[in-house]
């Protein structure tokens, strides 16, 4: 029974026709209540009452004979004198709507105006006639302009729709809230997820349905993210540790045999992979190290890329090239500081690496992104490479062949980087001359 009220499908479809009830309910008996054609009688009604009642206790005689009829201009109408037993004693013959009246309204404190096309009703009066309680109950036909005065006094039947659809509201508000809710906390917090929060705590939400359920899967999701990513780098840094070893040996092999011969082409080629394999496990290792200490945290962009326009510029001197920035003085963002900055700087190298004159790096903000644009005036590449050069180990043919050296990391780090951050990078070439590489980062 439980597992079956804890299903959303039995939820929502026994909300719906708890909602359906209810509201009808209280529309039926508000309808009773504030009727437009039942309401309680204003003061002058009363007044009227009391007036013929008195005249009535001073000649009972006259009023109750059964053949007595008013005055057609009598502004009271037609009485009607019922005893304690419900009897009409006065009146032969008692219209249906008349009959009605008088047994929905027998309380004296509540005097009740009733109307309709034809008549109005008036009642009821406590009279005493002949030491005998009785009940005084009018009937008379109003003159139009009367008979919408009285009306004005009732309630509108917009009264009463507006009640049920307010009511109705205010409760699929209640079950709207109960349902989305919930998700709405469980989609904030797989946005933090999804832009590299893995830490972020989910939301725990103790129940038994789905959203429940749901709730425990992405739990389980994350913990089990958390723990392959972890696994991952840990394997990444002790493969590349463990490869430094047997690296180490070999090139003080090496290193021994060109003292004691002479060297020789092979030798050099060996030497020359062996520096390559040198320089990938160092650039793993340092990627695998960014990523496992890696801690997101409120950054100025001017002081996170200052060492490093500080270290392009001097390394375009060194190669006569020329290095340019523009950038706001005044942003802040939360990112990975290092990671970040081995982006920017990855891609900073690999243009210095490949311009025939000078680099450009721009950032602005664009549809709450950050926008850095990195250009350089080389040769550029084919349209069939701009999507490969952010793979691991790729390198490109042609003008960026593997004599300008380099072991093909730096991009893919720096792509790697950017994904951890929610963003995304892109190459293309430029209209003029060289290669164009763009960063968007979400700014929070």
């Amino acid at each position: 029974m439980n597992r079956l009220l804890n299903n959303l499908f039995v939820k929502i479809f026994v909300s719906f026709w708890v909602i359906l009830v209810i509201t009808a309910l209280v529309s039926i008996s508000l309808s009773k209540l504030v009727r437009e054609d039942d309401f309680r009688a204003p003061e002058w009604e009363l007044n009227n009452l009391q007036e013929y009642a008195e005249r009535i206790e001073r000649n009972p005689e006259h009023f109750l004979s059964p053949s007595y009829r008013p005055h057609k201009r009598s502004r009271f109408g037609l009485v009607f004198i019922v005893d304690q037993s419900g009897q009409v004693i006065n009146q032969a013959n008692l219209s249906r709507d008349m009959h009605r009246f008088i047994l929905e309204h027998d309380d004296v404190t509540n005097p009740r105006v009733s109307v309709n096309d034809e008549y109005l009703w008036v009642g009821p009066w406590p009279i005493k006639l002949q030491h005998q309680d009785y009940l005084l109950y009018l009937q008379r036909r109003p003159p139009p302009e009367q008979l919408h005065a009285i009306r004005k006094l009732g309630f509108s039947p917009w009264f009463l729709g507006s009640v049920a659809l307010l009511l109705s509201l205010l409760m699929c508000i209640l079950l709207t809230q109960h349902i989305v809710q919930p998700l709405k906390r469980l989609r904030s917090a797989a946005n933090k997820v999804s832009l590299g929060y893995l830490d972020t705590p989910l939301p725990e939400i103790q129940r038994g349905d789905e959203i429940g359920q749901l709730s425990d899967s992405l739990q389980r999701m994350v913990d089990t993210l958390n723990q392959t990513i972890s696994n991952q780098q840990r394997l990444l840094s002790d493969i590349s540790h463990e490869l430094r070893s047997p690296l180490t040996r070999l090139n003080m092999a090496l290193a021994l045999h060109k003292k004691r011969q002479q060297t020789t082409p092979e030798i050099m080629r060996i030497e020359r992979e062996s520096q390559r394999l040198a320089e990938m496990i160092n650039a793993l290792l340092s990627l695998s190290r960014m990523q496992v200490n890696a801690k997101q945290q409120q950054t100025k962009f001017d002081e996170l890329i200052a060492d490093l326009i500080n270290n392009c510029e001097f390394e375009a001197e060194q190669l006569n090239k020329q290095f340019s920035a523009n950038y706001p003085k005044q942003l802040s963002l939360v990112c990975y500081p290092q990671l970040l900055s081995s982006a920017i700087e990855n891609v900073c190298r690999n243009a210095l690496k490949y311009a025939d004159s000078k680099v450009t790096l721009k950032a602005s903000v664009e549809d709450k992104q950050l926008v850095i644009v990195i250009c350089d005036d080389g040769p550029g590449l084919a349209e069939s490479e701009l999507n490969s050069i952010f793979r691991p180990f790729y390198r490109c043919g042609e003008a960026r062949d593997r004599d300008s050296g380099g072991v093909g990391l730096g991009l893919a780090i720096a792509e790697s980087a950017v994904r951890q951050h929610g963003g995304s990078i892109a190459a293309k070439n430029h209209s003029l001359k060289g290669l164009e590489v763009s960063l968007r980062l979400p700014l929070q």
